[in-house]
């Protein structure tokens, strides 16, 4: 009789079973912890876009600055996941200890200093998109409160990942209801004020959030320190070492390169936009969110993939793993084909919503059209993605972003935009057709390298592979 669960532990073996569950109990939370999670961002929006659309362009400069800014720790926490279930998946449960520790010691020391940097220099960051005064003054505020909330967002990401490597995503399913029960009512209290509490206006949605992602960080550290979690974080992780955080950058400063690569783009695809109004940079916060949402199966998807493959590889069985994306990548296809069709028909009645009415309503709708086309192969992409990450191999995902967005997306969109004259439609054009070159490179990538025997060769040596508990420690 097979051996589906650890004995031991009563844990559920992912490297053993059906992949088809294994895929469903994984990807399943993740997803709804997906959706609930940018539930308060979209909500954000909404109580936003009741102050006006001028609001509503201030976040889209301030939100991608921070999130630019964040890309470092989002490599570092990606290559913890990975490790850590290469670790699980190899039987190693101290050594996933050791490195969830020291990625937690390297993030918020990471977090602390951007803090302080970004209080400081929110306006002057501001100034370089937009020239408009008042988009500077509320686009600063709205960073400033960002930068404050900095350390929260990097300290509940962080324990989250790692407790989907461990393969446990109904814990951080858990922590993200309680924040968000809390920040959607901190969100809108923040923004208009009520009795004793001011009205922050624009920084209050920043800092809503930040109560509720707090409160997610705070039942994720519960967990954790009281050993319900695979990973039975010890003080002697948290010390720092030097050969266990080399390990986990080595990993990381591709994805972190991606995600720079990926967010820097935007940043100067926003700078583009915004010669074309405060109805074009609304309409950039709005279809941002909203795809956000929409891509919410995929970054389900993509987090369950990283594990499976991850735990697979670690315990040596490169064609189970191959199999698990093949399977994935099937279900994906279906469903976002259907998410890309609703967005696209619902557009117009999407925008309104978020307060976009007259010229800017039609500007919205037409950005959410565009955006819909290349939804199913961005989302095949960031699964693609998820199986190199969790296998260890993270430069092709660099690779791909960089050149594609860089040597493809930009030009294209400045060509578009000035020389052709297209207007702020060049901007989600640029966008759409970069994301179905890379979503086809990266498949084509990803098969020739199995085919190679790639797969099979970093299976190997993470079965191998053990991380060593220093001396004197």
């Amino acid at each position: 009789m097979e051996n589906r669960t650890d004995k031991t532990r009563n844990r559920y073996d992912y490297t053993k079973g059906s992949i088809g569950w294994a895929i469903t109990r994984l990807s399943v939370p993740m997803c709804v912890e997906q959706i609930i999670r940018n539930i308060d961002g979209v909500l954000e929006i909404y109580w936003i876009g009741v102050l006006g659309p001028k609001f509503l362009a201030a976040t889209s400069l301030g939100f991608m600055t921070v999130l630019f800014l964040r890309a470092v720790g989002f490599g570092v926490r990606i290559s913890g996941q990975a490790l850590i279930a290469q670790r699980i998946g190899a039987g190693d449960g101290p050594g996933a200890s050791v490195v969830a520790g020291q990625t937690i010691l390297f993030l918020l020391s990471y977090a602390l200093v951007f803090t302080v940097l970004g209080l400081i220099y929110s306006p002057q960051i501001i100034s370089l998109l937009t020239s408009d005064p008042e988009l500077i003054r509320l686009g600063s505020d709205y960073m400033r409160a960002g930068f404050m909330v900095f350390i929260v967002w990097e300290g509940m990401f962080v324990f989250s990942n790692i407790l989907r490597g461990a393969g446990e995503p109904g814990y951080t399913l858990t922590a993200m209801i309680a924040g968000v029960c809390v920040s959607i009512t901190a969100v809108p209290l923040l923004i208009f004020g009520a009795g004793p509490v001011p009205a922050l206006g624009i920084a209050g949605g920043f800092l809503g959030m930040g109560a509720g992602r707090f409160t997610g960080w705070m039942v994720m550290l519960y967990i954790v320190a009281t050993g319900r979690s695979r990973v039975k974080l010890r003080p002697s992780d948290l010390w720092p070492r030097p050969a266990v955080i080399g390990r986990v950058l080595a990993l990381a400063w591709p994805v972190s390169v991606q995600n720079l690569l990926e967010r820097g783009a935007s940043i100067i695809l926003l700078r583009m936009l915004s010669p074309f109004g405060p109805f074009a940079l609304a309409a950039w916060a709005v279809g941002n969110r909203v795809t956000l949402i929409a891509r919410m199966p995929s970054f389900g998807l993509q987090g369950s993939v990283r594990t499976l493959v991850g735990q697979n590889v670690g315990a040596g069985l490169p064609e189970r793993a191959a199999r698990t994306l093949k399977i994935a990548l099937t279900a994906l296809t279906a469903i976002m084909g259907a998410v890309s069709i609703g967005m696209f028909v619902f557009a117009p009645e999407i925008v309104v919503i978020f307060g976009m009415k007259g010229e800017a309503a039609g500007i919205g709708a037409v950005a959410l059209r565009i955006l819909s086309v290349g939804l199913v192969v961005e989302s095949v992409r960031r699964v693609l993605a998820g199986a190199f990450q969790g296998s260890g191999q993270t430069k092709p995902p660099m690779l791909v972003e960089g050149i594609v967005r860089w040597a493809v997306q930009l030009p294209a969109a400045f060509v578009m935009a000035v020389p052709l004259g297209v207007g702020a439609a060049s901007i989600w054009l640029a966008i759409a057709g970069s994301q179905i070159i890379s979503g086809a490179a990266m498949l084509i990538w990803f098969q020739v390298w199995v085919s190679r025997g790639g797969l099979a060769r970093r299976s190997a040596a993470a079965a191998a592979e053990k991380m060593e508990e220093p001396e004197g420690v």
